[in-house]
């Protein structure tokens, strides 16, 4: 046999060098998962704080460990000992700390309720660290976007690393999980694992002010497009967790909406649309609505024009429902705007497709200005320990305008496809 007749064989899915391949990135990948927990432990140490992880592990530690229901008002003074050394002070702003959460969150808050609240903290850390790698994985195999496997290294970086990804991790925010769920059960869906998707989406249900306006898309569009196991996942998964966790604690939907209520008094921003009005004085009530008004009946003509669409046409309408709930839902905060990186993901995929030349560089310099553009933000606007409202502003409505602007070439249809 001479070289020439010499032919390289594949790797055997079952073959022993595939299975030591596997082996040794799973030891590969624990390994890495161990060294980053032992970072954010030597941080959480050093850096006491994650107030926003910390009021849902008292809230689940209460009732895991002492069986307490977490949204009983000795519970938030606990949580309240516990950041400031005595009872918030709600008049002047101070976080009041209630568990606020529907009671089917516990399922992942109560598993941390069962460590110390340093070590939980770096384990959470640690979690959201991966989500927020995840979600810059999910932008790229969303938009099935050639370029975005060559800059998946950057692109991880800066969701772990811009303003709104950073804030996330420090303050321990859900945001982050609740991202991977509603991002990932998109990615099911343009997959057609309509199982998944269903069960993701009523696990988002855990932070519900982010997938208010979601979930019914995702329902309306599944039956125009008779993918009804999508349907009956999402509605069934929802009524099974609403109904499980009802029977473990027949009052928390009326003590849940007592926190809710409480929670304007000391949260003292609104939506993007409501701070942008707010800054015009005496016109910012007419604005808000106003504003709010076209964009959700803009929003309602998105849908109907999505209406047994295809795959490409429901994915850019559900990035556009996803950036509009930032913009008007009643209360947000920065660190939800994690969600939006699958979006701005799709906003650049758009791009580089378009027959813009220079692609990568394009999209580099666009990370590298956003990140240095948000936290030079931040720096020259915060108060104290607190962010400015201006804050809330630039993300969501630079990629609801790139949206808009990339909307005719991500509805046509791919190539090869009428």
């Amino acid at each position: 046999m001479t070289p020439s007749t010499l032919q390289t064989e594949p790797l055997q899915a079952g073959s022993p060098a595939s299975r030591r391949g596997r082996l040794l990135a799973v030891v590969l990948a624990a390994g890495a998962l161990v060294g980053l927990s032992l970072v954010n432990y030597r941080f959480a140490v050093q850096t006491p704080g994650g107030n926003d992880f910390l009021a849902r592990w008292v809230g689940a530690r209460y009732w895991v460990v002492e069986g307490v229901n977490p949204y009983d008002p000795q519970v938030s003074l606990a949580a309240q000992q516990w950041i400031y050394g005595r009872p918030a002070d709600a008049a002047s702003g101070e976080d009041i700390a209630h568990f606020v959460y529907p009671l089917p969150a516990m399922l992942f808050f109560a598993p941390f309720a069962l460590l110390p609240y340093t070590i939980a903290r770096a384990a959470w850390m640690t979690v959201l660290e991966v989500g927020l790698a995840a979600l810059a994985l999910i932008g790229v195999r969303l938009t099935d976007w050639p370029l975005g496997q060559r800059l998946l290294v950057p692109l991880t970086l800066f969701s772990l690393l811009w303003y709104h990804g950073a804030r996330s991790i420090i303050v321990g925010q859900f945001a982050v999980i609740e991202a991977v769920l509603l991002c990932g059960a998109l990615l099911a869906i343009d997959r057609g694992r309509d199982r998944l998707a269903g069960l993701l989406l009523s696990l988002a249900i855990a932070k519900p002010q982010m997938a208010v306006l979601l979930i019914p898309l995702v329902i309306l569009w599944g039956i125009s497009a008779r993918r009804w196991t999508l349907v009956g996942w999402t509605a069934g998964g929802i009524l099974a967790l609403v109904g499980a966790s009802y029977l473990l604690l027949p009052g928390w939907p009326s003590d849940w909406l007592r926190q809710m209520a409480d929670y304007p008094g000391y949260t003292a921003l609104g939506s993007p649309v409501s701070i942008l009005g707010g800054f015009l004085g005496r016109a910012d009530s007419a604005v808000t609505l106003g504003l709010s008004a076209v964009l959700a009946i803009s929003l309602l003509w998105e849908w109907r024009q999505a209406w047994a669409r295809p795959r490409h046409w429901f994915q850019w309408t559900a990035a556009l429902t996803i950036v509009i709930t930032n913009l008007i839902i009643l209360r947000t905060a920065t660190t939800n705007y994690v969600v939006l990186l699958p979006p701005i993901c799709l906003v650049l995929a758009a791009w580089t497709s378009a027959g813009i030349r220079r692609g990568p560089a394009i999209v580099l310099a666009t990370l590298a200005v956003s990140w240095i553009g948000l936290w030079g933000l931040f720096l020259a606007t915060v108060q104290g320990n607190t962010e400015s409202p201006w804050m809330y502003l630039p993300v969501p409505f630079l990629t609801l305008v790139g949206l808009l602007a990339v909307r005719g070439s991500a509805l046509r249809p791919p190539a090869g496809q009428s």
